[in-house]
C-alpha cells in the first residue's frame, strides 16, 4: 500500500544530486518539517527584496506554484522583533493585515484582515490549543515564548484545506526550531545560546536559554525563557494599570531519524504566575501547563506521509492582582476577591499523506480529530454568601467540543505560467456539556429576589434543555495563479469556510448582567455577554485577488497589492439581552450572541525599493492595510475593526551591523460598534528605531519605541477597567480606551556557543 521507502541519501550523495533533484529533495523536507505546506516551496527559495528573512508568498509544492496570500516571518526579522515583545503573536507586528486585540503582556488575540481570534486557526508546532478561559486570557499562541520561535506564518482567507478547518478568517503557523543531527563523521554536536534583554517601559527583564547535543542520529534540545514585567506609562508619563506580567516558558525536543523517517517528541510545560489584563475586570493568577506533542514524517517513492498526536493539559486561575484588588474593598477591610478557575484539556492527532501522482498532479489527502474538554467553576466566598455562595459557580461544567475532518486537496501545474489548486474539506463538530448552577438558589442577593429567579431559573432553564450539538460543516477552496512574465504575477482565489461556535458562546448561560455576564467576555469592552444555545456555525465565502509586481530577479523592487471581499452568513454578533435577571455594569450593557449576516472588505499593499549603497546598502519598504465591516441585520459596524494604518521603514546594512527606522501612521477609529458602546479613538504616529550588530557569537540589539513618547489610545484595546471603576465615585471616573505604551528604551544580548 505504502510502496518503496525513500533511502535518505549521505551528505556526499547530496552534493552530488542534479539542480533539479536538489530542489525537489528540499523542498518536499521542509514541507515535513513543520511548515505549512502552502508555504514550503517559497521558504525554500531566497528573496531579498523586503528582507531576506521575511518571504512573502504561498507555495504549494510544486516549483513556482506560490498564491500570494501568506506571509513568513523568520530569520533576522524575527530577532529584530524578539526584543520588543514577549508576546508571540506580535511576532506578526507590520505584517499587511494583521492587528491585535489587546490583553495581556503576553496574550494579545490576533486579528487577520477584520476576523479575529476563534475565527482563525492557530497551531502551534501543530498543535490546536483551545482558549480556556472566560476572558480568553492563555489563547494559542501564548503558549511559546518569542525566543523559541523559529517561523511564524500566516496565510488569509484563501487557506487550502489542509491548513484551515473550524475558521473563517485564515490560519496562523507558529513553530519552534526543528531537530538538529550532526553531519556524517562530525561525531557528537553541540550548539546553544544565552540570552538577557531589558526594556525601559515598564522595568521589563527576561533570560532565555538553548542547547541541544546531537548525534547522526538522535537529538535533544531544551529550549527555556523567564520574563518579568511590571506595569507600562503612557506617553504622559501615567502608569496603565494591570499591564504587569510574570511568565517562564520550557520548551525540551526528542527526535530521532532513521532512514527517511523522523520521529520528535516536544514536551512543553509554562507557568504565568500573573498576568495583568487592562481591559477586564478579571486577572490572571496563575496558567500552568504542560503539553506532548509527538510527530512522524516518512518519504517514499510516491510522496510523503506526515502524522502527529498530541495532548496539552492546562489550570487557569483568575481573581484580582493589586491594581483591581484595591479598587474595590469589603467592609471588613480585606480587599475585594473573586476567584475564578477553570481546568482544560485539548488533545487530538492528525494524518496526511502528500501523493505526487505526475509531473503536473499533487494531491493531499488527510484526517484529522481534535478533542477539548472545559470545566469553569467560580469558587464560594466564605462571609458573602450572599453574593458570591454559599455554593459554587458552575459556568461551564462539563464542556467537550470535538472535530473530526477529512480534507482532499488537488493542485495542478498546467503550464509554466499557470497552477490551480482545489480543496474540499467536511468537518463534524459536536458540542455538550452538563448541567450548572449559580452561587445560590433561594436566598438571593440578600433577599431582594427570593424567589431564586437572579440564577435559579435561568440554570433550571439551561439543564431543562437539549445541550448536544452537532453541525457538519463543508468547506472549499479554488486558486489559481498565473505568472504573466518574470516581472508580473496575479493569483485569484474563492473559498468557503466555516466556523461552529465556541463553549462559551452557547453555554455561557447566566443572565445575571452585572456579575456573571461580564465575566464571560473576551472582548475588552467591559459588557456583560450570555450564550446561546440555537447559534449556527459562521459560513464565509471569501474573494482574493493579488497582483504582484517586481524585478526579474526580485532584488531590487517589488509592489504586491490585495483587495479582499467577505460575506459571512450566520456572523456570530451580538444583540441586546432583554432577559437580564440583574442589570449590566454602570455605562454598559448586556447583550446576547445572535447570529446575523456581515461583510467585510479592504485592500492590504507591501512594497519594497533597493536604494542603492551609501556607507552600506539601503532599502525603503512600505505596508498598508484597510479594512470595513458591517453588520448586514443590524446595520450597525463590527466590533474592534482596525482603521486605515501604514508603516514605512528604512533599513540599512553594513557588514555586521543592521539598522532600521520605522514610522507608523494610524487613522481615528470613527466608526464604531454602537449595540456594544465602543468608543472612538484619535489617529496617531510612533517613530521606533532598531539597530543590533553581531560580532563573531555574539549579538547586540538595541532600540527605542515611540521615540517621541507619544500618548495615544489603542484602537483595538478596549476599555480601561481602572479608570472605569471609578464612573460611580465621587473622584468622577468615565470610559477611557486602554492607552498604548510611551517611549522605551530597549537593549539585548545573545551570545552563541
Amino acid at each position: 500500500m505504502f510502496g518503496h521507502k525513500v533511502v535518505r541519501p549521505s551528505v556526499g550523495a547530496a552534493e552530488s544530486l542534479s539542480g533539479e533533484n536538489l530542489m525537489r529533495l528540499k523542498k518536499i523536507v521542509l514541507a515535513m518539517m513543520g511548515i505549512p505546506l502552502g508555504i514550503s516551496a517559497a521558504l525554500a527559495q531566497t528573496s531579498t527584496i523586503l528582507s531576506e528573512t521575511v518571504v512573502t508568498g504561498t507555495r504549494l509544492g510544486n516549483e513556482n506554484t506560490a498564491l500570494a496570500n501568506g506571509t513568513t516571518v523568520q530569520g533576522s526579522a524575527l530577532d529584530n522583533l524578539r526584543l520588543t515583545t514577549n508576546d508571540a503573536a506580535r511576532l506578526l507586528e507590520g505584517t499587511p493585515g494583521v492587528s491585535f486585540y489587546s490583553g495581556g503582556g503576553v496574550s494579545s488575540l490576533p486579528v487577520v484582515d477584520g476576523l479575529a481570534d476563534d475565527r482563525l486557526r492557530l497551531l502551534v508546532n501543530g498543535m490546536n490549543i483551545t482558549s480556556a478561559c472566560p476572558n480568553h486570557m492563555n489563547p494559542a499562541l501564548s503558549y511559546l515564548d518569542p525566543t523559541a520561535v523559529q517561523s511564524i506564518s500566516v496565510i488569509a482567507g484563501i487557506t487550502p484545506v489542509s491548513l484551515g478547518g473550524d475558521s473563517i478568517g485564515g490560519t496562523i503557523v507558529i513553530r519552534s526550531a526543528d531537530p538538529v543531527f550532526a553531519k556524517a563523521g562530525e561525531g557528537v554536536r553541540t550548539s546553544g545560546s544565552l540570552g538577557a534583554f531589558y526594556r525601559s517601559n515598564g522595568n521589563v527583564s527576561g533570560v532565555n536559554a538553548r542547547a541541544s547535543l546531537a548525534s547522526e542520529n538522535f537529538s535533544i534540545s531544551y529550549i527555556g525563557s523567564t520574563v518579568r514585567a511590571g506595569n507600562y506609562k503612557d506617553g504622559d508619563g501615567r502608569i496603565v494599570r494591570s499591564t504587569e506580567y510574570e511568565s517562564r516558558n520550557n520548551l525540551l525536543t526528542l527526535a530521532a531519524r532513521f532512514g527517511a523517517d523522523l520521529l520528535s517528541l516536544d514536551i512543553g510545560w509554562q507557568d504565568i504566575p500573573r498576568q495583568g489584563y487592562p481591559n477586564q475586570y478579571m486577572d490572571m493568577t496563575s496558567n500552568k501547563s504542560l503539553s506532548f506533542n509527538g510527530r512522524y514524517k516518512g518519504l517514499f517513492d510516491w510522496g510523503q506521509l506526515e502524522a502527529r498526536a498530541y495532548h496539552q493539559a492546562v489550570r487557569h486561575k483568575m481573581d484580582m492582582l493589586e491594581d483591581k484588588a484595591n479598587l474595590g474593598v469589603l467592609t471588613s477591610g480585606t480587599a475585594y476577591t473573586m476567584p475564578m478557575d477553570t481546568k482544560a484539556a485539548d488533545s487530538g492527532y492528525s494524518v496526511q499523506a502528500e501523493i505526487k501522482l505526475s509531473a503536473r498532479d499533487l494531491v493531499r489527502i488527510g484526517h484529522e480529530y481534535h478533542h477539548y474538554t472545559l470545566d469553569d467553576w467560580w469558587p464560594p466566598i466564605a462571609g458573602y454568601e450572599y453574593m458570591m455562595g454559599p455554593d459554587t459557580f458552575w459556568n461551564i461544567n462539563g464542556g467537550k467540543r470535538d472535530r473530526l475532518a477529512f480534507y482532499g486537496e488537488w493542485e495542478a501545474k498546467w503550464s509554466p505560467a499557470w497552477t490551480s489548486q482545489l480543496g474540499v474539506r467536511y468537518e463534524r463538530v459536536s458540542m455538550n456539556t452538563g448541567n450548572v448552577q449559580g452561587y445560590y438558589s433561594n436566598n438571593d442577593l440578600m433577599g431582594m429576589y427570593p424567589d431564586g429567579s437572579i440564577y435559579q431559573n435561568d440554570a433550571n432553564a439551561f439543564n431543562e434543555a437539549d445541550h448536544k450539538k452537532v453541525d457538519n460543516n463543508i468547506d472549499w477552496t479554488a486558486s489559481t495563479r498565473y505568472e504573466a512574465s518574470s516581472n508580473a504575477t496575479y493569483d485569484f482565489g474563492l473559498a468557503r469556510k466555516t466556523r461552529s461556535p465556541n463553549i462559551y458562546e452557547r453555554f455561557a448561560w447566566s443572565n445575571e448582567a452585572g456579575m456573571a455576564g461580564a465575566m464571560n467576555n473576551w472582548f475588552g469592552d467591559l459588557n456583560a455577554y450570555v450564550g446561546n444555545l440555537n447559534l449556527k456555525p459562521e459560513v464565509a465565502h471569501t474573494l482574493r485577488a493579488t497582483a504582484d509586481w517586481h524585478d526579474a530577479e526580485r532584488r531590487d523592487w517589488a509592489v504586491r497589492v490585495t483587495p479582499f471581499f467577505t460575506r459571512v452568513n450566520d456572523y456570530i454578533n451580538v444583540e441586546q439581552n432583554l432577559s437580564t435577571t440583574y442589570s449590566a455594569p454602570t455605562g454598559r450593557t448586556a447583550l446576547r450572541f445572535v447570529n446575523h449576516d456581515a461583510r467585510l472588505y479592504g485592500l492590504d499593499l507591501g512594497a519594497s525599493k533597493y536604494l542603492g549603497r551609501a556607507g552600506g546598502e539601503w532599502t525603503g519598504r512600505a505596508v498598508l492595510s484597510y479594512v470595513r465591516g458591517k453588520d448586514l441585520d443590524g446595520g450597525t459596524n463590527l466590533y474592534n475593526i482596525m482603521p486605515l494604518n501604514a508603516r514605512l521603514a528604512l533599513d540599512h546594512n553594513l557588514g555586521a551591523w543592521s539598522s532600521s527606522i520605522e514610522v507608523l501612521g494610524v487613522a481615528a477609529k470613527n466608526k464604531v460598534d454602537a449595540v456594544r458602546l465602543e468608543q472612538k479613538t484619535s489617529a496617531y504616529s510612533l517613530v521606533n528605531l532598531r539597530t543590533s550588530y553581531t560580532w563573531g557569537k555574539l549579538r547586540v540589539d538595541a532600540g527605542i519605541d515611540n521615540l517621541f513618547d507619544k500618548s495615544y489610545a489603542l484602537p483595538l484595546g478596549g476599555l480601561d477597567f481602572y479608570q472605569y471603576n471609578y464612573l460611580n465615585s465621587s473622584t468622577g471616573g468615565h470610559l477611557a480606551t486602554v492607552r498604548g505604551a510611551g517611549r522605551s528604551l530597549n537593549a539585548g544580548l545573545t551570545l552563541s556557543f
